[in-house]
Order: C-alpha cells, then structure tokens, then sequence
C-alpha cells in the first residue's frame, strides 16, 4: 500500500512565486536603527568620544556624571569595563597584535644585503659558544674563600649533630 502523506485541513498552500517575491522584499529592507541599547552598546557607540574626553583629561567619574546628564546612568567602573572590552573587541576585529617584540634579526640589516662568512669545518668545530650563564646560587667554589667553606661545613655537621641528640633525648 502507497504511503501518502496528509495534510492538515488548515494549512496554508504557498506557492513559490509568493517566497520569492518575499525574499526579495526582506532583501530590499532598509537596516533599522535600535531605539534601545544595552549600556555596553552605548558605550560602544560612544567609545571614539569617550577615549577623546579621557585623552582631554577627563576621568571615568567625570564621564560618568556627564552621561548621567543625558539618561545614560552608568558606573564609572562599568563605564571603564566596558570601554577597555569595546576597545579589545575592535583590536581582535581589525586582526592586529598589541604586544609584539622585535627580535635581533627584525633590527638589524635585511638579510638580502647580509653574507655569511664561509666557515670551514675545521673552523666551526673550533668555535665554542659560552656557556649560559645561571641564575641563582654560585658554585661554592666562586662564593665564598676557602677557610669560610670549611667553617661552615663544620658548623653544618655540628648543628646535625647536635639536632639529632636533642631528639633523642
């Protein structure tokens, strides 16, 4: 037996002239303005004369109060929030990095104008690089003169020593 599938005897037949026709009139559709905005998205659309005001002097709290003027009540720390949000937003947009290092080969001449020196193998196993330097304790041998070191080796053993008979005891 065939399936057939039913229809609801309330359903609206469209017909495809209709969808397109409709298609082409939402594409048409002019971009309408919101005419209610969170406070972040104010303080987006105002970040180039907020950042202005800041660069004349002006503080979050003074910024705060003048929006305050104009039905816009935000904190001065939320205001700060969201501006430094805003701004990270159209830095990660634009694809731009905002801590880049130079290296030693970026400062230096373009390696089209640097030759190498041709460098033999006799020459190269020669060459010794130094060692890196550390961090933290000298060896014992560059610390501290010699009658030091065996001074405080001894006053060492005798603080164990002493440590482990005041357990015991």
């Amino acid at each position: 037996m065939p399936s057939t599938s039913r229809q609801s005897p309330n359903a609206t037949i469209v017909t495809s002239s209709a969808i397109d026709e409709a298609a082409e009139a939402l594409n048409e559709l002019p971009e309408k303005a919101k005419e209610k905005l969170s406070l972040r998205e104010a303080v987006d659309v105002l970040r180039d004369q907020i950042t202005a005001a800041l660069d004349k002097g002006y503080s979050y709290e003074d910024i705060a109060a003048m929006l305050e003027k104009q039905d816009i009540t935000i904190a001065p720390s939320s205001l700060k929030h969201y501006l430094a949000r805003s701004n990270r937003q159209l830095k990660s947009a634009g694809g731009t990095q905002t801590r880049r290092r130079r290296t030693t080969t970026e400062q230096s001449e373009p390696e089209s104008e640097q030759v190498p020196e041709p460098v033999s193998a006799i020459e190269a196993e020669a060459e010794v690089a130094p060692a890196p330097k550390r961090r933290g304790r000298r060896p014992a041998s560059e610390s501290a003169p010699a009658a030091a070191k065996t001074r405080s080796a001894a006053a060492r053993t005798k603080s164990v020593s002493t440590g482990a008979r005041r357990g015991r005891s």
